[in-house]
């Protein structure tokens, strides 16, 4: 019996790469990563919307004086709240460095690790704030899309207060 669940175990882990032959690759992952970066750029909340899984989710860590604030939002909420603030933005920019793209077995989901620098302006501040993104992809319909993103802030950004 053990060795029949051992047998099953190792062809269920063999046939799982061969299932997913048609699975999401790196270069799909880079040209979600550059069309989202650029609707970004154009702060067009509706074409980065394209790219979101229908269950896309966004948690965000940053400090509040002494203590690290979390939240988790879904897609629509996070597609509302990135609307509403460029809106009341005067000059925004973003730039994407340092990123790493790795592809699960198979191609059953990618990831990237990336570290963003955002600089805006709003009613007249200048503002600059750096953090480290995880994103996961996975292919919804034949279509890549990023279906859960994670933001860290990281310390000795110059955002004011």
């Amino acid at each position: 019996m053990h060795r029949l669940l051992a047998g099953a175990l190792l062809f269920a882990l063999l046939a799982t790469p061969a299932a997913a032959a048609g699975g999401i690759t790196r270069e799909q992952v880079q040209q979600v990563i550059d069309a989202s970066d650029a609707a970004a750029m154009e702060r067009d909340a509706a074409a980065i919307g394209v790219y979101l899984g229908k269950h896309f989710t966004r948690e965000i860590e940053f400090p509040i004086e002494d203590m690290v604030a979390h939240a988790r939002i879904g897609r629509m909420e996070y597609l509302q709240m990135i609307d509403q603030a460029w809106k009341e933005t005067d000059d925004y920019s973003t730039q994407r460095d340092d990123t790493q793209i790795h592809i699960l077995p198979g191609g059953i989901r990618g990831q990237s690790y990336s570290t963003i620098t955002e600089h805006m302006v709003i009613d007249g501040v200048e503002m600059t704030s750096r953090i480290r993104e995880y994103a996961v992809y996975e292919l919804e319909n034949g279509r890549p899309v990023i279906t859960e993103a994670s933001s860290y802030k990281l310390l000795g950004d110059t955002t004011p207060e």
